[in-house]
């Protein structure tokens, strides 16, 4: 049995790496030809499409080193592998179906906690890196001194993205393409008017140290204004975790306690359909939750 399963694992991989090998290629092949990017261009484009560009986004603000068309690869192989894996084990439908939506949501669920705990860090320290810029600039140092003392003086993701881009200005980058890559990966509304400015400023002039100042003025007065509200809406948050949980507790306890009547629910018919619409249900409701309780400041 062992060894059965083991030739159909290792079948299953097999031709799934030749079915990507055989997209790739022809994609390679077929593929429409993009332009050569220019070398002052730093930011990737942004692509066509809702779903795209949203993924794009999470990529990018996630901080991670890899791109666009490696993560949908990586979405799209945990969608094979998961739907295989299940269907080999189960030989049901639905159990693969189930593992496929699995599958292929471990890599994005991965991105998402990467990025909030990623915009989290930058979040905490974007006060005193503005403020720091503003100072060198206002003592007479270039963008890229500037940028340099944030990267010494600030540890974490947003300290690499300034000491990234102050190597990228020394490098003899563009300024606007370095602020436009730094957008796309510090997704935080103060840093966007800071970036604004700095662009503006390349352009037309004006004073870059006290715009700058107002930013970390501004980014102090928005932290402390969503501190105040995770204050507020604590009870709310813990109320809907305790529903989710609560409910996958139970579900546990009674495994243990009555594992007959489990058995005969899963094995009924109906009960893996209305298992997947609790599911369903649970997750809808804490979209809901969420939406409601998520504040635009």
């Amino acid at each position: 049995m062992i060894a059965d399963i083991a030739v159909m694992s290792v079948t299953f991989a097999s031709v799934s790496a030749a079915l990507a090998a055989v997209g790739l290629l022809v994609r390679d092949l077929f593929g429409q030809r993009q332009e050569p990017r220019q070398r002052l261009e730093l930011a990737p484009q942004e692509p066509a499409g809702d779903f795209n560009r949203m993924f794009f986004h999470l990529v990018e603000e996630s901080g991670t080193s890899l791109d666009m068309g490696t993560a949908m690869l990586i979405v799209i192989g945990g969608v094979i592998v998961g739907g295989g894996i299940c269907f080999v084990f189960t030989e049901n439908l639905l159990a693969a179906a189930g593992g496929m939506v699995l599958g292929g949501a471990l890599p994005i669920a991965w991105l998402v906690v990467v990025r909030a705990i990623r915009v989290a860090q930058m979040r905490k320290v974007l006060p005193q890196a503005l403020q720091a810029v503003a100072d060198a600039v206002r003592s007479g140092q270039t963008l890229s001194e500037a940028f340099e003392l944030v990267s010494r003086d600030i540890k974490g993701p947003l300290g690499s993205e300034f000491a990234y881009a102050r190597s990228q200005l020394e490098l003899g980058q563009a300024p606007i393409g370095v602020m436009n890559r730094m957008v796309n990966r510090v997704p935080l509304a103060e840093f966007r008017i800071f970036a604004t400015a700095v662009i503006v400023h390349r352009r037309a002039g004006g004073n870059l140290s006290l715009l700058t100042e107002r930013m970390a003025h501004a980014s102090r007065d928005r932290q402390d204004v969503r501190n105040h509200l995770l204050a507020v809406t604590a009870g709310s948050r813990l109320s809907a975790w305790g529903m989710v949980i609560g409910s996958i507790l139970a579900v546990a306890i009674l495994a243990s306690l009555e594992p007959e009547y489990v058995q005969s629910f899963i094995t009924h018919p109906k009960g893996p359909w209305l298992v997947a619409a609790a599911v369903a249900l649970q997750c809808v409701g804490g979209l809901w939750v969420w939406r409601i309780l998520r504040q635009q400041y």
